[in-house]
Formats: structure tokens, sequence, C-alpha cells
């Protein structure tokens, strides 16, 4: 008889078991030190962020939603300008556009990766287009070279969200590079994670950086000590910076044995007709955020590997546009038809290096069981 795992989707307990000691370490100085808010582990943490990045400023701010609303702000976006977004993504890549009292105009997506179709922006673009967010989305990059030139040939102001993807690389380029700012997510869920909510704003640009940092903070200026401009409330603890610090040591280990879970994945279940596998770029460096496959038979195989005790999860089942909070606005999204095919097939697997091999065996074995049957 077949032993019965009890497989969940996200593995944050598992990693603060096994790295516990040293996260406690982390936390236990910045209380003695006092410092709980913009200790000198700030600091640290933005400038080791910056060079994993390859940039030259990085602010941290309270989450990713934050960083991208405030990248918007600091370019000069107003109410009234349109910016080119995705239409699969998580809803935090798109209510910042709305925070600003900006348009969303939404892009639909190449299948093979699920991230925005970047031979469909240029037919979007009118006179109120002032920027493009692009999203890299599972781990994946989209390609750099050609969505900056895109910016540049229209003038358009390039703001990278690489919430999902930090540590991946295409042609040599690392993500959190790309374009005029960047914006990564340190959510729990993420490649590196705070025990909280965490972001930052990565630029090569002084002008944005001066910005970046009053916003964050009531809109002091730091050097002054005047509050210049309005300004938020947006900064991550001292604690959170110190146990990213440690994280972003093991970054290059937790990548590698993410690749080898997918290596698994991708040889187990490669022969499956039903499914499709994830699609990799030759020339992008992967860090599988997400495992996502696509079946016809989504929700059945969702229900049979739960029954089996294998936690899976849906990323998305909408298109961004269809939440209730675009109830009241008008999009053209007549003419986006990948997006409808990819959101109703798409499930995620479990993917983190804290899963055992006999685990990931398990996950791959119970598929092929479930389709043996169909």
């Amino acid at each position: 008889m077949q032993k019965i795992f009890n497989i969940p989707y996200f593995g944050i307990d598992r990693m603060y078991k096994n790295h516990s000691a040293n996260i406690l370490d982390c936390v236990n100085k910045v209380f003695e030190s006092g410092k709980v808010l913009m200790g000198s582990e700030i600091d640290l943490f933005e400038k080791e962020i910056a060079t994993v990045c390859n940039r030259k400023y990085a602010i941290s701010v309270g989450s990713c939603t934050d960083a991208l609303f405030f990248a918007l702000i600091s370019a000069g976006i107003k109410p009234g300008d349109e910016i080119i977004i995705t239409s699969f993504s998580f809803i935090a890549s798109v209510t910042p556009i709305l925070r600003a009292g900006a348009v969303p105009v939404f892009i639909d997506i190449d299948p093979s990766n699920f991230m925005m179709d970047l031979n469909s922006i240029e037919e979007k673009i009118t006179t109120k287009t002032k920027a493009i967010i692009g999203v890299h989305l599972f781990g994946g990059l989209l390609d750099i070279e050609k969505l900056e030139n895109i910016a540049k040939k229209h003038s358009l102001i390039l703001i990278e969200d690489t919430a999902q993807s930090i540590g991946a690389e295409i042609n040599s380029r690392k993500a959190g590079s790309m374009g005029d700012i960047s914006c990564i997510s340190f959510d729990p869920t993420k490649i590196i994670g705070a025990f909280g909510n965490g972001g930052v704003i990565l630029t090569n640009n002084h002008e944005y950086y001066s910005t970046l940092t009053k916003l964050r903070y009531h809109g002091k200026n730091t050097e002054t000590n005047d509050f210049e401009i309005l300004g938020y409330n947006s900064r991550i603890a001292t604690s959170q910076a110190a146990i990213l610090i440690y994280e972003l040591k093991i970054l290059s280990q937790w990548i590698k044995d993410r690749n080898e879970i997918a290596d698994i994945y991708f040889k187990e279940l490669q022969n499956i007709s039903q499914l499709v596998l994830p699609t990799v770029s030759e020339t992008c460096k992967h860090v599988f955020h997400k495992f996502v496959i696509q079946t016809e038979k989504r929700d059945e195989l969702k229900t049979f590997l739960q029954s089996k005790g294998i936690q899976t999860m849906i990323h998305y089942d909408k298109a961004l546009f269809e939440h209730s909070i675009f109830k009241n606005y008008s999009f053209k999204t007549a003419e986006l038809i990948n997006i409808h095919s990819i959101k109703n097939t798409v499930l995620s697997l479990p993917i983190y290096p804290e899963l055992k091999e006999e685990e990931i065996r398990y996950i791959c074995d119970t598929i092929k069981d479930y389709y043996s049957k169909c």
C-alpha cells in the first residue's frame, strides 16, 4: 500500500525549522541594539541587494505594492496617464496604477511563458501612454532587451516588477537591473522572504532615488530633516532586513535546489500527453518561484491531488481586469484571447528547497496515477 504524504504548497515553517538558529541570532542582535527601525542592517541590506541586482541605489519599503506605487509617483506619473501592464499577474501588479490615478492598459500574454506578449505592446501605445510595467512571472524573465528597446523607441518610463524572479538572469542580465526602476517583493512566499511584508525599489537614477527616500517616510529629506513632500510610512523593520541579509547569502543554493526539483518534475512528467510543462528559454536562468503546469482537467487534477495529501494552487484564475475592483472601468479587452484559455488550465505544484525527494517523486507518481485512469 502506497504511503500517503502530507505536502503543503508553502514550506515557510520547514524553512524556519532548518534555519531557526541563524534567524533568531539575526533578530536577537537587532533587538539587543534597540534599533528596531532604520538600524544599520537596513543600510547594509540595501547595499547588498543593489549589488545582487547590479544597481546603484536601493530603497527598502513596506511592500512591493508600495514599491510599484512609489516608482510611478517618482517617475512623474499623473492621473489619466496610461500605463501598459500584463493581463495576467497578482492584483498587486495593477493596483498601484489605480492608486496613482493612472489608467491600466492591459496586454495579452504569451502562452509559452505566461508573461506579457511583447509583440502586442506597440499597438496599444497612444499619446497618453507614459510607462510600461514589465512583470516577470513564476521565476522567469521577459526579454529585457526587447522591452527596453520598445520603451526607448517611444520615450516611455520602464518599471520592472520582479516580485517573483530575484536571482534570475537572461543573456547575463540580472533581474532587478531592467529599465528605469525595479521593484522586488520580500513577501514570505517569495524566493527570499521576510517574516512579514517587505519590498525594495532599485534604480540608477539619483533624482528618482532622492524622491523615493522621501516617499518612504513622510516626505522627509534625511539630509535637512525637513519634510518636503507628501510622503507615506512604508519601512521594513530592522529585524526583517537582518533576516534578508542572511537569506541573500544562501540565495544561490536555494535557486539551485529549486532548479533540481524542477528537473525532477520535467523528467518525470514529460511523457504525460495531457500536460503542458513550463517552457524555459535557453538564454534564461530560471529560478522557479512557481512550477506551473497546464491541463484541461485542471480542477479535477487539483481535487485528486488534494485527496492524496498534496496541496496545489491556481495562479491565476482570473484575468486582472476581471476582478470586481474593475467593474466600473471600461477597458478594451475583447482582443485579449490567450489569457482566457490560460487562466482555466494553470496549476501550480509545490516547489521549495525543503521538499524531500521522496515527496517530489510522490507528487509525480500521483499525477501519473491520475492520468493512467483517465
